[in-house]
């Protein structure tokens, strides 16, 4: 069965995006069938993959085309996926950012990818689909975390992410998500940007201790993960030292969090 992930923060610059990319290329280097949806206007996930729809594309109809944009408002299906480190990716456009003044119009288009990515499920080409939202809670945040079964928070080790992350789970676990998708879960959090200071180690404690443990700690790297970012190619594949181990760590404790590889 299809396990559908969503990774999300409300607070921006805490590494969600570079976490979809990295966790989605290290699952499949581990065997793992991967369906990758860029679901943020900023596109920033796509462009750090190579694939920069809206500079494909100069009509903006054609670029909104090969996002998940006519899939949830019903005029469409999911658009092919395109093939990339090993993995598939569903990219996002500029356009995307209309989607949500569409949402607003109409709430009942909040579900419109639960119900595209239930024929994903159907067919069984994939173990996972990994979901990177816009950094908000807002209609396009509800949109994914209403699709998915589990919920990846990235938390830097500082109050900002903390603050972000705990406040999502309650929202998943007691409130407002929890009576929209009761099935949604939240997995042990992804430590990310995590300097060697005494103060993120506090954090990074209290961390650990809210949560019950994490997936795994990635480490401040100046170099290696904007390098990465600006070349677009995955972590796990850019670098071959500690960097990769890492990724490679905190994907192997994704699979133990939720039971191991899921076939079809």
């Amino acid at each position: 069965m299809t396990l559908i992930t969503t990774i999300h923060s409300y607070a921006g610059g805490v590494g969600k995006s570079a976490t979809a990319r990295d966790l989605s290329a290290a699952l499949s280097l581990l065997g793992q069938r991967v369906l990758l949806i860029d679901a943020d206007h900023q596109a920033d996930l796509s462009v750090s993959l190579g694939v920069d729809i809206d500079e494909q594309f100069e009509n903006a109809d054609d670029s909104f085309a090969w996002t998940i944009g006519p899939a949830v408002l019903g005029t469409g299906s999911l658009p092919p996926p395109q093939p990339t480190f090993g993995f598939d990716l569903i990219p996002s456009s500029i356009t995307l950012y209309n989607l949500e003044k569409e949402l607003k119009a109409d709430v009942s288009m909040v579900v419109g990818l639960r119900y595209a990515l239930d024929e994903v499920r159907a067919g069984g080409q994939y173990d996972f689909v990994l979901i990177d939202t816009n950094p908000t809670l807002g209609d396009m945040a509800t949109l994914a975390l209403l699709a998915a079964d589990r919920v990846l928070l990235p938390i830097p080790p500082n109050r900002k992410g903390l603050r972000a992350g705990t406040f999502i789970r309650s929202r998943v676990e007691k409130g407002h998500y929890q009576r929209l998708n009761p099935g949604l879960q939240v997995l042990p959090p992804i430590i990310t940007q995590a300097p060697n200071t005494v103060l993120a180690r506090r954090y990074m404690a209290e961390i650990e201790q809210q949560f019950g443990g994490t997936l795994g700690i990635i480490k401040h790297r100046p170099g290696l993960y904007p390098a990465a970012m600006e070349r677009g190619v995955p972590v796990s594949q850019l670098d071959q030292g500690e960097g990769r181990a890492e990724v490679l760590g905190v994907a192997e404790r994704f699979l133990q969090a939720v039971g191991g590889a899921r076939g079809a």
